[in-house]
């Protein structure tokens, strides 16, 4: 079934002129004249058909854009609406976002803009209900990982089954995905002893050795005691080998042995001594295409990967992203100890969060969000804060589509991204100006040249 998309909107050829652009784009399109008719039919809840989001003008006879607004907010706060207002109210633009509207549009319209802004505030709302289904099915995630996609969850399917098993757990994914997480959880329901850990590409291979393995005194310079390696310190409970891709080629037939035969032996001992560790290896790397390269044994490697649990990146699991970020938000604020720390991500915010790619995964997030929270300013996290790659990711993206769209100058380009700007700063001049890299009188001038530009157009 097409998503639907209500449009308020006064002016019939422009009403049907924005319902011909949305119905071409495939939507289901219902089209009202005034905003009282359209705040009816949307409080009448119909559920055989839901309006998935709503285009409204700013100025029309009877009940105003505002008004439509304020009282959607509160009957139908799901659905995510899109103000259309002249492009020199820009003041009233600002007002709207702040008064919970999901984006505002400029007139005159053009059809690529329409279609994006429609695009962004639905995966929006599919977000959103995503998230509240997995939160009303139940579908809680294990002590200590925060998340509620689709992917995760069949990761928790896997993990209670790993956890009962004895066999060997291969964890990949990209850096920051959770890897070690995931091995805690599978350890603590394991119910097994200690959680012994190693990073393998941490020590040079010689130290490596020795902590795996342990060595007996007079095994080498320095060694004047005898020590245990960690697959000692494991036995009964959980060895998880991180970075596993690193150990050295040397190494790695011992690694195989003490897997196989659930025995090691110290360096400079003759001894096997028996141990019963469960190992979790994690990569970052594709390990069959290191066993092809010669890099990694390939009989290691199918030792390793008896059971594999692959954690998909950040961009792959839009859904966790909020989860994720209030969860650190609230860390933030309880590590941080500010007295006046922000308790919430504005939509905005939140929407150039989930529109971000994320490269460093959730230990990026983790860092912009503790980033935002030092440097908030209000009681909430809002665009401004957040770190400039993140917010040019998401401005660039559209302040593009907007210029191609609607056939933008240079100049026209410009004063939309210093209008962007404002509204992304709640028409905070000296906070716009220091984001644009321009002194305040520079921007005051820009922008009184944009008003005598519009006053005489």
């Amino acid at each position: 079934m097409p998503e639907r998309v209500v449009i308020v909107e006064d002016d019939r050829e422009l009403r049907e002129f924005l319902a011909e652009i949305l119905e071409d784009a495939g939507y289901d399109v219902q089209p009202f004249a005034t905003a009282d008719a359209a705040l009816r039919a949307l409080s009448d809840g119909d559920a055989e058909e839901p309006a998935d989001v709503v285009v409204t003008d700013l100025v029309m006879p009877g009940m105003r854009g505002q008004e439509l607004l304020r009282e959607l907010r509160v009957r139908r706060p799901e659905l995510n609406v899109i103000v259309i207002t002249a492009f020199g109210s820009i003041d009233s633009a600002i007002e709207l976002v702040k008064a919970g509207a999901y984006d505002y549009l400029t007139k005159p319209l053009g059809a690529d803009e329409l279609v994006l802004a429609v695009q962004r505030a639905l995966a929006d709302s599919r977000l959103r209900r995503e998230v509240a289904r997995l939160s009303r099915a139940g579908t809680a995630a294990p002590p200590g990982i925060v998340a509620a996609s689709r992917p995760m969850q069949e990761i928790f399917q896997l993990l209670s089954r790993a956890a009962q098993s004895r066999h060997p757990v291969l964890i990949t994914g990209e850096s920051g995905t959770g890897k070690e997480l995931i091995a805690r959880e599978i350890h603590r329901a394991s119910g097994r002893g200690d959680f012994v850990a190693i990073n393998c590409a941490a020590l040079p291979e010689n130290l490596l050795e020795s902590e795996l393995f342990g060595h007996e005194r007079g095994a080498f310079t320095g060694a004047d005691r005898e020590k245990p390696g960690l697959f000692e310190a494991a036995h009964g409970g959980t060895l998880f080998l991180d970075e596993v891709a690193e150990l050295p080629l040397p190494l790695q037939p011992k690694l195989l042995r003490a897997l196989e035969q659930g025995e090691v032996r110290r360096v400079g001992s003759t001894k096997a001594r028996a141990v019963d560790a469960r190992i979790v290896a994690a990569t970052n790397r594709d390990l069959e295409a290191e066993t092809q390269d010669g890099r990694f044994r390939d009989d290691l490697f199918w030792r390793l990967n008896v059971l594999h649990i692959h954690v998909p990146p950040l961009r792959e699991r839009p859904a966790d992203i909020p989860l994720l970020a209030e969860h650190f938000l609230a860390r933030a604020a309880v590590e941080g100890g500010a007295p006046h720390a922000p308790r919430g991500i504005s939509a905005e915010a939140m929407g150039l969060l989930t529109a971000y790619p994320w490269p460093g995964n959730v230990r990026e997030l983790r860092n912009a969000i503790e980033r935002a929270a030092t440097l908030a300013r209000t009681d909430e996290i809002r665009a401004e804060d957040l770190p400039p790659r993140i917010r040019e990711a998401g401005w660039s993206a559209s302040l593009v589509a907007d210029a191609t769209g609607r056939g933008l100058s240079l100049r026209e380009l410009e004063r939309a991204y210093i209008a962007e700007v404002l509204r992304q700063t709640g028409g905070n001049k000296s906070r716009a100006a220091e984001i644009l890299g321009l002194d305040r009188k520079t921007l005051y001038r820009k922008l009184a040249e944009s008003r005598g530009e519009e006053a005489g157009g």
